[in-house]
């Protein structure tokens, strides 16, 4: 701000503005001596607000490879005593706290169907088509009711399949009922070669609205029953021994221990 006096400032600024066209402008003492008002400061904007952070992400819940086995060897249990339901929440578990998948790693397919992973354990498959079934008591044909296929069974399930040889047997059921089975078998015409196993039970056991076929044992359990060989707690090293074997298609029952 200038330090001239009021007075004097005003009337330099009037002899200023005078053009020598312009009528006289005149400019009284009282006029001079008024303090001309500062021009009004430009207003200052107010600062925007800070951007609210956006919030992060929940952390995940990270499982540990005992919890993962854990987790499985449940399911696996729950599939084995038919417990259905059970088996399915536990596997909607896995999945609900895996990580997502990064796009350059890939999936090692680890699942309640193959607790070892599909990518360094892939599943052996069935040795010829298996069938749950009744058969006619006269003319002995066999009605081929539910069909079990690969992509619905588990890896121990298909190994405990793999070992059924043509056999009549009893077995009990989750009720406690005793129940005969047979296992029979269908071969090629042509080069005599194993092509289906049905596992024959009574016609009212899977008759249609019969309540009674959830009485049977989930596979392994009856398959246990019929052949003595209980495969349903494989896991780790054994299991995956078992399945190199049944991929390879030496349908082994036992494991050689010397050869091991």
């Amino acid at each position: 701000m200038s330090l001239m006096k009021p007075r004097k400032r005003n009337l330099l600024l009037a002899d200023a503005m005078r053009d020598d066209t312009d009528p006289e402008i005149d400019v009284t003492e009282d006029e001079a001596e008024t303090e001309m008002p500062e021009p009004m400061p430009e207003p200052i904007p107010e600062p925007l607000p800070e951007p609210i952070p956006a919030p992060s992400a929940p952390a995940s819940f990270a499982m540990t490879a005992a919890d993962l086995q854990a987790m499985i060897t449940a399911a696996v249990t729950a599939a084995a005593s038919g417990n259905a339901a059970l088996a399915d929440a536990v596997t909607q578990g896995i999945a609900n706290s895996r990580e997502p998948i990064p796009e350059n790693k890939i999936d090692p397919g680890i699942s309640v169907f193959n607790p070892l992973g599909d990518q360094k354990h892939p599943r052996p498959v069935l040795k010829c088509q298996v069938y749950l079934g009744t058969q006619d008591a006269k003319t002995k044909q066999v009605y081929d009711t539910y069909p079990m296929e690969d992509g619905d069974l588990t890896v121990q399930e298909v190994i405990a399949l793999n070992i059924l040889e043509p056999v009549h047997a009893v077995v009990e059921r989750l009720d406690g009922v005793k129940m005969k089975v047979s296992v029979v078998p269908e071969y090629d015409a042509v080069n005599d070669t194993l092509t289906k196993l049905t596992i024959v039970v009574p016609g009212d056991v899977i008759a249609k609205g019969s309540q009674v076929k959830n009485m049977l044992p989930g596979i392994p359990a009856l398959v246990a029953q019929i052949t003595g060989y209980d495969f349903s707690k494989l896991a780790g090293e054994e299991l995956a021994w078992f399945m190199a074997e049944h991929r390879a298609k030496r349908y082994v029952s036992v494991r050689d221990t010397v050869a091991a």
